[in-house]
C-alpha cells in the first residue's frame, strides 16, 4: 500500500474561520505535531479586542470553523481532528488537525460537520502555546503532508496547502 501517492491532490478547503472575518496569519509552515513532524501546519490568530485581556492566553470570542465537511474523528486536550472521508478514522484519507481549542464549546468526537460549522474557540489549550491562536495541520493516510515542500524529491509532488484560495508559500529552510 502506498501511503502518499505521487499524484496526491488536496481537496478544496476553506479558511478556518467565518466568511467576512479577518484573522491574522501568524506563522508557518512549521511542525504539524512537535518538532519531528513535517512542516504541515500554519497558525492563525483571531481578531479579538484585547483591551480587557490581561494575558496573551485567553479563550477567544471567535470560532474556528470546519475547512470542509466530514466527521470529528477525535478530540483531546485542545485538539479536534476533522476526518474528511467521513469514516471516523483519521489514518485513512485526508484529516485536518485543529490545535489550541478551548474545551468549553469544542465540538465532540463523532459529530458530523459541514464546511463552515463551528469546531471550537482558539485558546492556549493543548500542546505548547504562549498566545491564543489556531494551529491547523493536514495529514493524508496518517502522514503529515508538508504545507509547502521545497525539499521534496522532484518525483514526489506534494500539493501545497491551499485554504479558501490562499496558498501557503514557505521560506526555504525557515520554520515560521
Amino acid at each position: 500500500m502506498v501511503l502518499v501517492p505521487a499524484d496526491l491532490e488536496q481537496p478544496d478547503l476553506t479558511l478556518p474561520f467565518a466568511e467576512g472575518e479577518t484573522w491574522f496569519y501568524t506563522g508557518g509552515p512549521h511542525g504539524g505535531w512537535g518538532s519531528g513532524s513535517a512542516w504541515s501546519a500554519v497558525d492563525f490568530a483571531p481578531p479579538d479586542d484585547l483591551t480587557g485581556v490581561s494575558s496573551s492566553c485567553y479563550v477567544s470570542d471567535y470560532w474556528a470553523t470546519a475547512v470542509a465537511s466530514g466527521v470529528i474523528a477525535r478530540t483531546d486536550d485542545g485538539v479536534a481532528v476533522l476526518d474528511l472521508d467521513g469514516d471516523g478514522d483519521e489514518t485513512t484519507g485526508w484529516s485536518i488537525l485543529y490545535l489550541h481549542l478551548a474545551a468549553d464549546g469544542r465540538v465532540t468526537e463523532g459529530t458530523t460537520v459541514r464546511e463552515g460549522d463551528r469546531i471550537g474557540r482558539p485558546s492556549c489549550e493543548g500542546g505548547f502555546s504562549n498566545g491564543t491562536h489556531l494551529h491547523l495541520a493536514r495529514r493524508y493516510n496518517g502522514e503529515w503532508i508538508p504545507a509547502d515542500c521545497d525539499v521534496c524529491a522532484p518525483e514526489q509532488r506534494v500539493p501545497t496547502l491551499t485554504l479558501g484560495g490562499w496558498t501557503v508559500d514557505g521560506l526555504a529552510g525557515q520554520e515560521y
